[in-house]
């Protein structure tokens, strides 16, 4: 509803909109706003949305729907806040051979301290680039703290979504810091702080026999109802009975239900803070059983049995821009012997499906995600497939062996980080392709046919577009 006037369920409209990043009503499927293009268009209402939370016992809700203001999306094409380049002892080593390339103008591996709002200037974290909120903190987390704060927590707390460690720096608070990031792991040791990589459902206790009294949780609700409701598991599994559980999220996100979900299996609980859009609850867990893990989801496509644990990218079915390159690759091998013997990089590999199909072919092949999901999948992706490969978790190519070089590069980048959309992470994965293609060695790359690629890519040679279809473009580049 906008004042008066209510708004039908399914309806798609645009607004003109005089400030910057309006949105409007409750659901709406996206928001998307490039560079400071105004007004912005929104799609309302998706049809496939649940309706507006009602109230239940014991777990307030939002506010009623109406118009919030939220920062907006942007693509971030430069970045605007200068970095000293990173030592060179501290950057992934050139393979012996390989020609100097101009690196992005991001740093990407430099860790610097996140941008915290006011109320939090005692406080500190670190970030880089790959970490949810960079360069700020994650607006979820921030609130977090400040309910924590607040309540003067001390002691130990497992902390399920360290990140860059913000609850680390609570008065008296012992933190046990746990990621599936390779790149929040990063910023975590540069820290000083021992976190544990992990994904939701793994047990903790051979790291801590003891479980921490009070455990904390940022809900990743962008990454889809499996992984969200993995993640309220898991927090149930290590918190003991009598424990605290503190979660936050963003309403938009789908907080509320997910709230809902954790006070089935705790118990009493309640919202404790709202700020803009972001949650944060709190809940006491009474003795019980923990909920079921959501299954993994898998598909059969290009020879390849595929295997997805919830909130990897693309876990029910092939996504759009992965197949359209993999069968433009296809017509041009129809034999299927151009990779038969030859050193494959996937860079960014999600569930394994473009490794694997390489190793279908004859490859040898390396599966690099920085996301430790994502590998997990990877590797049962190309078990489930008869297939051998190896299957890394590494913030791009930091963990890779230094001289490791290849034959072909095969990406399909990400462009977003949480909620944000930033070119940081794939331009990175452009720079490591000329820091680990051979002479002679080819990098395919898919991508949004929008996204402004080719520069970065002339950097390793003549650009050719292999093919643009259906919003998606395949760019190939030959090293010399």
């Amino acid at each position: 509803m906008i004042g008066d006037t209510p708004i039908p369920r399914g309806k798609r409209f645009t607004i003109e909109c005089a400030a910057e990043g309006v949105r409007v009503g409750y659901p709406f499927k996206r928001e998307v706003v490039i560079g400071d293009f105004k007004p912005s268009k929104l799609d309302y209402c998706d049809p496939d949305a649940p309706p507006p939370p009602r109230r239940l016992k014991g777990v307030p809700v939002c506010e009623s729907v109406g118009v919030t203001r939220r920062p907006k999306q942007k693509i971030r094409f430069k970045n605007d806040r200068p970095s000293p380049e990173r030592p060179a002892s501290e950057r992934p080593a050139a393979p012996t051979g390989s020609r100097a390339e101009a690196r992005p103008a991001v740093n990407y591996f430099e860790v610097r301290p996140a941008n915290l709002p006011p109320r939090l200037d005692s406080l500190k974290a670190l970030t880089k680039s790959g970490v949810r909120g960079y360069p700020d903190v994650d607006a979820a987390q921030a609130l977090l703290a400040g309910v924590m704060r607040k309540d003067r927590v001390r002691g130990d707390v497992l902390d399920l979504s360290a990140m860059g460690g913000l609850l680390g720096s609570l008065p008296g608070v012992t933190l046990r810091a746990v990621e599936g990031s390779a790149a929040a792991l990063s910023a975590l040791a540069a820290g000083g702080l021992d976190a544990h990589a992990a994904v939701p459902g793994e047990s903790l206790l051979e790291r801590w026999p003891d479980r921490a009294r009070t455990v904390a949780l940022v809900l990743a609700g962008d990454r889809g109802n499996a992984y969200a409701a993995a993640q309220v598991a898991w927090a149930h599994a290590c918190t003991p009975p009598g424990g605290t559980l503190y979660i936050a999220g963003d309403r938009d996100k789908g907080f509320d239900r997910y709230v809902r979900l954790a006070g089935n299996a705790f118990g009493a609980g309640e919202v404790v803070a709202r700020d803009g859009g972001m949650r944060v609850a709190k809940l006491i867990r009474r003795p019980g059983p923990t909920p079921a893990l959501p299954d993994p989801e898998g598909f059969e496509a290009f020879g390849v049995t595929v295997v997805g644990l919830p909130g990897v990218f693309s876990a029910a079915k092939p996504d759009r821009a992965t197949a359209l390159m993999l069968g433009a690759l296809e017509r041009l091998d129809p034999d299927g012997s151009a990779l038969n013997g030859k050193d494959v990089l996937d860079l960014g590999c999600g569930t394994g499906l473009i490794g694997a199909w390489a190793a279908r072919r004859g490859a040898t092949v390396t599966l690099v995600d920085g996301d430790l999901p994502s590998v997990r999948s990877a590797q049962a992706t190309l078990a489930a497939s008869g297939l051998t490969g190896a299957a890394v978790h590494s913030d791009v190519d930091a963990a890779l062996d230094p001289a490791a070089t290849f034959d072909v590069i095969l990406t399909n980048p990400p462009f977003h980080v949480g909620r944000g959309v930033v070119l940081d992470v794939a331009r990175e994965f452009i720079a490591a392709a000329t820091r680990r293609l051979r002479p002679g060695g080819t990098l395919h790359l898919v991508a949004n046919d929008f996204l402004p690629y080719e520069a970065d890519l002339r950097a390793l040679g003549e650009v050719r577009e292999t093919l643009r279809e259906a919003g998606f473009k395949v760019l190939s580049v030959t090293r010399a």
